[in-house]
């Protein structure tokens, strides 16, 4: 049901005295206590926003996820959070285009902080991962998709923090495999492997019921990288024409195949999570132009998506609901 007068929302969103990066730290806190885990997945995604317009922070002819295409969009960088319990998620961030960055009059109209400069995709990813350790967040994995996984800089951050990563890579990127000096691409490595390489396992079950993949695991040498040995993972469709994803983990050298293939698969409950929140929280859903009135709607929508994700899990586990009175009480 819709309010018949939209001036208490607008008033909420763009006017109202209340901050929204202290919401998102209390909700973190009730996350954490809900469905909090020591090594728990720390998961890097982004999601668009379509817009028709030229005015609203951020926007502009971008890729857009949720299309699979170049369209006139906004993009939300997301963190989320899987552990055994379940999942849910714990920051955001907009990416604002150079475009945006340098433009003052634009900057100007839309309130975008002064002290805000340009920050690539993943420069927002380790902002918020070092924001979440700084309060203790128990997070000792991080995964992402390419877009993430092919910095550098931010793999070797996460190494530097004693973190492990599973980071996707693109299979034309070079490696070298331990004891070789010669580099190759990630792809033709895999096209070389024997079959008793491979390690047939599934994780969970679809609607058709378990789906197979896979799975190798080689110690590699990557040569942008600080660290030294590392694993490269490769995830092997099952079929006649199979396609692999790769990825590059700075796990401890004993590490088993099956956790490194578990926690890789960690990346797709935030895919759910992005699409149950447009779908029940509407995540989406907003005509808000200001660089806070976007976070403010963004944080709102993360909150009633996560009280909802709460309030499965709690009948799961049959305990009362306390993220509301946890809220009133902060």
């Amino acid at each position: 049901m819709g309010f018949d007068d939209p001036q208490a929302m607008q008033r909420l969103l763009y006017e109202a005295q209340w901050d929204d990066r202290a919401v998102r730290r209390k909700l973190r806190e009730v996350t954490v206590t809900e469905l909090g885990y020591q090594p728990g997945v720390g998961v890097i995604d982004e999601s668009g926003f379509v817009k028709k317009g030229e005015h609203s922070v951020g926007v502009q002819r971008q890729w857009c996820g949720r299309l699979g295409k170049v369209e006139n969009c906004q993009v939300g960088v997301f963190l989320g959070y899987v552990t055994p319990s379940g999942s849910a998620f714990l920051d955001c961030e907009l990416y604002l285009p150079r475009s945006w960055c340098d433009d003052a009059e634009r900057r100007q109209d839309v309130r975008v902080p002064s002290a805000v400069a340009f920050q690539t995709k993943p420069e927002l990813a380790l902002a918020m991962l070092e924001q979440v350790w700084s309060e203790g967040i128990p997070m000792q994995w991080v995964v992402g998709d390419t877009v993430y996984g092919n910095s550098p800089t931010l793999r070797n951050a996460i190494a530097q923090r004693g973190r492990y990563y599973v980071m996707e890579i693109p299979g034309t990127n070079l490696i070298h495999p331990a004891g070789e000096a010669e580099a190759i691409a990630a792809q033709s490595l895999a096209q070389q492997l024997a079959d008793t390489t491979w390690e047939r396992m599934a994780f969970g079950l679809e609607e058709k019921g378990p789906h197979f993949y896979d799975w190798a695991a080689l110690r590699v040498l990557a040569p942008t990288d600080e660290i030294s040995e590392q694993w490269l993972l490769i995830r092997r469709s099952v079929g006649e024409e199979p396609e692999c994803k790769y990825a590059l983990s700075n796990a401890p050298e004993d590490t088993p195949l099956t956790e490194l293939a578990a926690v890789a698969l960690a990346r797709h409950p935030i895919e759910h999570l992005l699409k149950e929140a447009k779908g029940e929280a509407g995540l989406a859903d907003y005509e808000v132009r200001h660089w806070h009135s976007w976070y403010r709607h963004i944080t709102l929508s993360l909150v009633a998506h996560t009280w909802l994700s709460l309030i499965r899990h709690d009948q799961r586990e049959k305990k009362p609901v306390a993220l509301l009175d946890e809220f009133q009480s902060a």
